[in-house]
C-alpha cells in the first residue's frame, strides 16, 4: 500500500484531490489541514509520499519539508502553488520535494500522474527526494528502557532541573515527538519539538552534503527574555532548557551539558 500525506486546508479541493488520487489502486489517502496536524500525523505514522499545500493556515507547506523527510526516509514531496513562481519553487526543489506543480483546472489529473513518476523512479537520478536520517551518525546504541518507565524517570528529572535561571525544559524524539516536558503555558510542546527535529535534520545535512561528520552539537539561542540552549543526547534524543535572564551565554551551556548529562542518567536508569 502507499500511503500519502495530504496537507490542504481548502476542504473541497482537498475532497477532490482525494477521490482522484485514490482511484490509484493501493493508494491511501490521509488528509490534513495545517503544519500541526501534519505534524502529529507524521510523528506517529511513516509515509511514502506527502503533497504540501504551499499556504497553510499556520505557515507555508515548505516548513515542514525537512520534518517529512527525517521521519519518512526515501519520502516523495509535491508542492501545490496557486501561482507560478520560480523562488518558491527553487526553494521547495532544493529542500527536498521532487516537484513543485502550480494548482489549475487540470490539477485532479496531472497531481497522480507526476506523484506516480516520482514513485516509480527510485534511482538516484530520479528520485530528488534525499533521505535524511538524524541518527545514522549517532554512533550510541538507543536507550532501552521501556516508554513508561522512561518517561517517569525523565520526567522526574527534569522537576529537579526546572527551577531558578531554568524555567522550562523539554526532551523530545528525533521526530521531534515530546517524551517528558516542563514548559510554560505559551509554550506548544508538538511545535517546539518540530523546530528542534528541523534543527536536528539541518545538523545531519552537514554530513548529507558537506561529507563532514557530525558527533554532536550544542547551541545557544537568543530569544526574547533570554536564553534557549538545545542539544542532542545519545540515543538520539533532542533536549530543549529555556533560561531566564540575566545569565550569561556560558554559565547556561554549562547548565545545559549538565542538565543532559542527568537527563541521559535518567534514561539509562
Amino acid at each position: 500500500m502507499t500511503r500519502i500525506l495530504l496537507v490542504d486546508p481548502n476542504k473541497a479541493e482537498s475532497d477532490q484531490l482525494n477521490a482522484s488520487l485514490t482511484q490509484r489502486e493501493n493508494w491511501h489517502v490521509t488528509r490534513v489541514g495545517s503544519i500541526i496536524e501534519a505534524i502529529r500525523e507524521a510523528g506517529e505514522n511513516s509515509f511514502d509520499a506527502a503533497i504540501l499545500d504551499y499556504d497553510l493556515p499556520d505557515g507555508s507547506g515548505l516548513d515542514i519539508l525537512d520534518f517529512l523527510r527525517i521521519g519518512s526516509p526515501g519520502i516523495r514531496i509535491v508542492v501545490l502553488g496557486d501561482q507560478k513562481s520560480e523562488e518558491v519553487a527553487f526553494h521547495a526543489l532544493s529542500h527536498g520535494a521532487g516537484d513543485y506543480i502550480v494548482k489549475d483546472k487540470h490539477l485532479d489529473v496531472e497531481l497522480p500522474r507526476r506523484m506516480g513518476v516520482l514513485l516509480e523512479n527510485t534511482s538516484p537520478e530520479y528520485a530528488l527526494v534525499e533521505t535524511l536520517m538524524p541518527h545514522a551518525y549517532d554512533t550510541a546504541s538507543s536507550i532501552g528502557a521501556p516508554p513508561q518507565e522512561k518517561e517517569s524517570a525523565v520526567n522526574a528529572c527534569l522537576r529537579e532541573l526546572v527551577n531558578g535561571s531554568i524555567i522550562a525544559a523539554g526532551v523530545f524524539d528525533h521526530h521531534g515527538r515530546p517524551i517528558a516536558a516542563r514548559l510554560m503555558p505559551d509554550i506548544d510542546a508538538d511545535g517546539l519539538g518540530f523546530a528542534l527535529a528541523t534543527i536536528h535534520g539541518q545538523i545531519g545535512a552537514v554530513w548529507t552534503y558537506g561529507n563532514i561528520k557530525p558527533i554532536g552539537y550544542t547551541m545557544i539561542v537568543d530569544v526574547d527574555g533570554g536564553l534557549l540552549g538545545i542539544t542532542a543526547i545519545p540515543g538520539t534524543f533532542l533536549v530543549a532548557m529555556l533560561f531566564e535572564t540575566p545569565i550569561s551565554r556560558h554559565r547556561a551551556l554549562e547548565k545545559l551539558e549538565a542538565g543532559a548529562a542527568r537527563i541521559t542518567q535518567a534514561m539509562q536508569a
